[in-house]
């Protein structure tokens, strides 16, 4: 497939270079090749350097981290995870790598509807993207190509989001959603958003669960609890540092609300995977 016969199929939100870019950027390196050439190339791709050998639970994590990012429409949030939680990992559906490449884009596309969906997006919307990837796979016979397409479907999700679904949510909203993300370390209660923001907690909290379906501060605690996910599996860091990088106020409320979200203690969650060994 040359560059300029897959350009032309492409959705037109995602241009040839920012798919470039974020292939570049997910793989830690510098776009130098033009997209035929990355395809090409893609065995040498860490993002897919697929993983078949995992369990549901690890598969249904992974899929929980691209979903929350395509919901809040952040692109850039949601190539920082990929590029933290390399390889992908799917759910062994053939020892045909083709049709394993195939299975996956259509697997991983009925949960970013559903995210998208959250986020604002017209379910038509979401319905038309994600076909047009699956369209792309199964009409290639590169088993390359088929694996490389959930990073693009995943970015044009997600920046539909950003785009169509944000018109049809009330700015305060929106606005909210950008506060928690930039602020996540500060104080974060409807009274203190709803001030910063200059309406009152009243209206802030009704248009946000009206609008989102879910209350301010459980978003608030999601996304903490999210990331406090992200520093567990990637750094070093002891508890008590991540309690603090991610806005709670002690260790024992970070232990509470993840253990609420997630059955573990955070202390328990990093070790899960050397239990697991």
């Amino acid at each position: 497939m040359s560059s300029e016969a897959f350009d032309q199929t492409m959705p037109t939100l995602l241009t040839e270079q920012e798919i470039i870019d974020a292939i570049s950027y997910v793989n830690k390196g510098n776009a130098e090749d033009d997209l035929a050439q990355i395809v090409t190339y893609s065995k040498n791709m860490q993002f897919i350097a697929v993983n078949t050998d995992v369990s549901a639970r690890e598969i249904s994590e992974q899929y929980e981290g691209f979903a929350a990012y395509i919901a809040l429409g952040d692109t850039e949030g949601l190539l920082r995870f990929i590029r933290t939680d390399l390889p992908l990992m799917e759910p062994k559906t053939s020892d045909d790598p083709l049709l394993q490449g195939r299975s996956a884009v259509a697997f991983l596309a009925s949960s970013c509807i559903e995210a998208a969906r959250k986020g604002g997006l017209p379910a038509v919307r979401s319905y038309a993207i994600t076909q047009h990837y699956m369209n792309l796979a199964n009409e290639t016979s590169n088993e390359e190509v088929a694996h490389y397409l959930v990073l693009p479907m995943m970015l044009e999700l997600t920046k539909a989001v950003r785009k169509e679904g944000e018109a049809r949510m009330h700015p305060i909203s929106h606005q909210a959603m950008d506060y928690v993300r930039s602020h996540l370390t500060e104080q974060l209660d409807g009274e203190s958003v709803a001030n910063a923001l200059g309406v009152s907690r009243k209206t802030l909290c009704t248009r946000f669960k009206n609008e989102t379906g879910e209350t301010f501060a459980a978003y608030v605690r999601r996304l903490r609890v999210e990331r406090a996910r992200r520093l567990l599996d990637t750094t070093d860091y002891e508890i008590a540092q991540i309690a603090y990088r991610t806005g709670f106020s002690s260790q024992s409320h970070l232990q509470t609300a993840f253990k609420s979200a997630t059955g573990l203690t955070p202390r328990e969650w990093r070790m899960r995977e050397i239990r697991e060994i």
